[in-house]
């Protein structure tokens, strides 16, 4: 029998089209719920129960714990001795070094950091955006016999943290929906901040090329943040300093703020990017 080649072409790829048609959405569907329980799990610095997370992210007690005791058999989570909570595990905070290291904002940024750290003698932090979050990726601590110390991998949010404004504030996101997310942001934390004030702090922030916070969530510490800009002059960290509240002034002392922007403007310069032009003008 003779075999039309044309037509046992097109039949190929009809049976790869038909197969293409068919992803496995419940695998993608566990994946991403998965994600999403070990995400929040960050954002506790303390052991967390499962009722708390199973609140938090709308989601059964049976999902989160299900997913929980997963993550815990492959080593991501662990459940202190007697305890019925649950917390990052090691093997998290073994990859998370290591996807600093391979980081190439980190690579760049260290020197600068390391040079801001010993000019200010204050706790010099790096961090990246993770949605309306931002991640701390390197913590160079004071080296006072008092110092700040942040653990790679700790996360900050909107509305507080200076580092997460910066970061959003330098995004299509601030400038095309600032009054959406000024709305659906969570300010129980401290009620003398609002959305007027948080859309008044990112506009200073797009202006200025830094944002500052004076106490940031009623904890003692204060914190000086600007924002670093690659090649495509898209913004993809911020350097921050951590610092007492009671060392900090309203507004910071500009000498201070000078030094702060020019490490993430000598940072950005290294990674190709021409975005602080803007801010000398």
């Amino acid at each position: 029998m003779t075999t039309n080649p044309k037509r046992a072409a097109r039949a190929v790829r009809g049976e790869a089209r038909r197969a293409g048609a068919r992803p496995d959405v419940s695998g993608i569907r566990t994946i991403h719920v998965a994600t999403r329980i070990l995400v929040a799990l960050a954002e506790y610095r303390d052991p967390v129960r499962v009722t708390d997370l199973a609140k938090k992210l709308g989601m059964t007690m049976p999902t989160v714990s299900r997913h929980l005791s997963t993550w815990r058999e492959l080593g991501f989570v662990d459940k202190p001795e007697g305890q019925d909570t649950y917390r990052l595990g090691t093997k998290l905070f073994s990859l998370g070094q290591a996807a600093a290291e391979q980081n190439t904002h980190v690579s760049v940024a260290y020197p600068f950091l390391t040079e801001l750290r010993d000019e200010v003698h204050e706790t010099t932090i790096l961090v990246t955006r993770f949605q309306d979050q931002a991640i701390v990726l390197v913590c160079l601590d004071s080296g006072r016999p008092t110092t700040i110390v942040v653990r790679p991998g700790t996360v900050v949010k909107l509305p507080y943290s200076p580092s997460a404004r910066v970061l959003f504030a330098f995004t299509s996101q601030a400038k095309e929906r600032l009054e959406e997310t000024a709305r659906r942001l969570d300010y129980s934390d401290a009620p003398s901040f609002n959305a007027e004030l948080f859309k008044k702090k990112i506009r200073q922030a797009m202006r200025n090329y830094y944002d500052y916070e004076v106490e940031v969530r009623r904890d003692g510490l204060g914190g000086i943040a600007a924002p670093v800009f690659d090649h495509s002059n898209e913004v993809v960290a911020a350097v921050g300093l951590l610092l007492p509240s009671v060392a900090i002034s309203d507004p910071p002392p500009k000498e201070l703020i000078e030094r702060v922007k020019t490490c993430a403007m000598r940072i950005s310069v290294a990674l190709g990017s021409t975005a602080w032009a803007a801010a000398e003008r």
